[in-house]
């Protein structure tokens, strides 16, 4: 009892085990606060770009801060603080990437003041390096070194980050080819669409409606569709694992390369992914806990994701297969509630049914005949490194273990006591989410042997087999003589910090950059901001002087004028033309001169184009002098070039021409005369 007394009358101050005396410690973080905020005003007022400004001010406080600390701190402290130095690394440099993301925000979004955003970010960053030591081992409290809480903290943490760092760079990279793509979607909002259904667009559209049209608005559908993925997911591994495997899993949704991507990129596969893991959970729920009102979660699910992409019937396949092997599940055959369920989907889906009926069907022949028309291409290999790309080397071999090793995994997210005793639930569950995970895992695999597939096909389902990698990243896993297993345990928290690393840097690249390296030339939209307002008010300008409305043509299959139809819509200001308003139905491609352009084609018929004067613009000159251009009109002017840079560096050059008198049948016009144009 004195002993206890004693130790309460301690300072509050002193060191414990060798630690940090706390206020030498909130000290240093005050003058690495202090150096950063003076170091980024300095820098930039002396012409430095705003990335060169903001990594160089952050480094340099951080380390001053931490040489500070070592120079404060007993010998004890100084060995466990250097123990920690490659941890504290890992943490400084997720920081900064997170810190690029907010100080655009506040710049580009909310049109703060330099000082003003200054002075925020420096203060968001000094707090999450605070945080960040605490975690790393720098705290005062002992009790922070009890690992099984480390663990929780360190899966709270990562998730929370993932979502932060995803939140701050919704609005900020310019928007990729395909997602203004379907933001042109949801500008021409219909109940079909040629090359997927019409979810994605309806996602885009309320927000654009809300928030305007930029490149927050269209990708926040993301956003929130990721939580509805890692709702389910998690639902699903805490019915599976009894223990904790069911935050293990939200850290695999977090963190996994094409997870991470659903949650800021809008694509058609985000709301798709998000029904894909409702519908497993509802088909666990139905086949294996024998809950007749799954049933109807079931057909909702699939009848929304068959609104995402066509791909999720295959869940349906699979559940059918199951239930055709698994004795248990054969009674559905004879029950209504299945029937119901796939009558409510079809219901569901019935508008992407009517609009292939009022278009002969054009959705429905592209995603199958065509495709299977396609040439001849092996792509096994590529196959096989989309997969290893979308789940990491670790995520790939850990899928590998849960083949092989299942009934160590199994017992082990069901506290079994001995590794005979597995409930046939439990094996019955196993089963299932197999079949619902491999089975079109081998369509693709067998698609692969003889068509060209996309990287991202298999991406949704490996949420199928999430819940049991999921045990193998607990670091209670009990260690196993299989190398295999033991391995993929041991390199899972490490891949979690390469992966989050990753995208930090390449968000940080899209959006700020990095001093001295340059920006490719292949990646479409980096800069254009700056190459729709030029477009824009080139068109315009063009308008005045010939007293005709510009259509501009991007000359290739959908990324140039997806790209120009939003940047331009970007670029103007308010009219009371509500078509000048919005240049989007004055921004065509080029199936007007005998290309492909999917959905173009629908949008700006070719003969409703005939004598119209036209912009076009190109990558390549090539496509603005070819027969299929000169034979289509009257006159043609002069090509002009057009480059543009993002933070001060070239990231494209373009052509452009003027183009008089379109006709859509190719007219004989071999030699058209050049005309003196803008």
């Amino acid at each position: 009892m004195g002993r206890r007394m004693i130790a309460s009358q301690e300072p509050e101050n002193k060191p414990v085990g060798g630690s940090i005396n706390r206020s030498h410690f909130i000290l240093a973080g005050l003058v690495g606060l202090f150096v950063d905020l003076g170091a980024i005003n300095l820098l930039h007022s002396q012409d430095f770009s705003l990335s060169f400004a903001h990594i160089t001010s952050f480094i340099t406080a951080s380390w001053i801060s931490y040489f500070v600390i070592l120079t404060w701190s007993s010998k004890d402290a100084i060995v466990r603080l250097k123990s920690k130095y490659f941890v504290r690394f890992i943490f400084t440099l997720l920081i900064l990437f997170l810190r690029g993301g907010i100080l655009a925000t506040l710049i580009q979004l909310l049109d703060l003041s330099l000082g003003s955003a200054f002075f925020i970010c420096v203060m968001a960053s000094s707090i999450l390096s605070f945080i960040g030591d605490i975690f790393c081992g720098f705290s005062w409290q002992e009790s922070y070194d009890n690992s099984e809480k480390k663990w929780y903290y360190f899966i709270s943490g990562i998730v929370i980050y993932s979502v932060i760092l995803r939140f701050f760079y919704l609005g900020t990279p310019e928007l990729f080819y395909e997602e203004a793509y379907y933001w042109n979607y949801a500008k021409h909002l219909d109940i079909g669409y040629l090359d997927h259904p019409p979810m994605v667009a309806w996602i885009i559209w309320p927000f654009i409606k809300l928030m305007g049209d930029n490149e927050f608005a269209v990708r926040f559908g993301a956003f929130i569709c990721w939580f509805i993925m890692a709702y389910f997911s998690h639902r699903l591994a805490r019915d599976i694992n009894k223990n904790a495997g069911a935050y293990q899993a939200v850290l695999l949704v977090a963190t996994l390369p094409i997870f991470f991507a659903v949650g800021w990129a809008m694509t058609p596969d985000v709301p798709l992914m998000a029904c894909w893991a409702a519908a497993l959970y509802f088909l666990y729920q139905a086949l294996i806990h024998d809950r007749r009102m799954a049933w109807l979660g079931v057909g909702i699910s699939i009848g929304l994701g068959m609104l995402s992409k066509y791909t999720i019937a295959m869940l349906g396949l699979a559940a059918l297969l199951f239930v055709l092997a698994d004795r248990h599940s054969r009674k559905w055959i004879f029950r209504p509630e299945p029937y119901l369920a796939v009558i409510l989907a079809i219901i569901i889906f019935s508008p992407v049914i009517v609009w292939n009926a009022g278009h002969e069907w054009a959705s429905f022949l592209y995603q199958s005949r065509d495709r299977v028309a396609e040439r001849f291409e092996f792509s096994l290999l590529e196959f096989i490194v989309s997969i290893i790309l979308i789940i990491t080397p670790t995520g790939f071999l850990s899928v590998i273990a849960v083949l092989l090793y299942n009934r160590k995994i199994v017992i082990f997210g069901n506290d079994a006591a001995s590794g005979d005793m597995i409930s046939e639930t439990t094996n019955r569950g196993y089963f299932l989410l197999l079949i619902l995970t491999l089975f079109p895992v081998v369509v693709f695999l067998m698609l692969s042997l003889f068509k060209e597939t996309k990287f991202h096909w298999t991406a949704p389902c490996w949420l199928g087999i999430v819940p049991y990698i999921a045990s193998i990243v607990n670091p209670n896993l009990p260690s196993s003589a299989n190398k295999l297993l033991e391995w993929s345990r041991r390199a899972w928290p490490m891949t979690i910090l390469i992966c989050l690393i990753c995208y930090g840097a390449a968000l940080h690249y899209l959006n700020l950059g990095f001093p001295g390296i340059p920006y490719s030339q292949n990646l479409y939209l980096l800069g254009w901001p700056g190459f729709g307002r030029e477009i824009q008010a080139l068109a315009e300008q063009i308008a005045r002087e010939t007293n005709e409305k510009i259509l501009v043509v991007g000359m290739d299959r959908n990324r140039i004028a997806s790209g120009i139809a939003f940047y331009r819509t970007k670029a103007i200001e308010s009219s009371n033309d509500p078509v000048n308003r919005e240049p989007v139905f004055q921004t065509a491609s080029w199936h007007l001169f005998g290309g492909k352009s999917l959905m173009y084609e629908y949008w700006f018929p070719t003969e409703v184009q005939n004598n119209k004067t036209l912009l076009l613009v190109s990558r390549s000159i090539a496509n603005l002098t070819s027969d299929d251009v000169l034979s289509r009109v009257r006159q043609a002017n002069d090509i002009k070039e057009i480059t543009f840079s993002k933070n001060g560096k070239p990231v494209g050059r373009y052509y452009y021409r003027l183009v008089k008198g379109y006709q859509n049948q190719q007219a004989g016009y071999n030699t058209p005369s050049p005309l003196s144009s803008n």
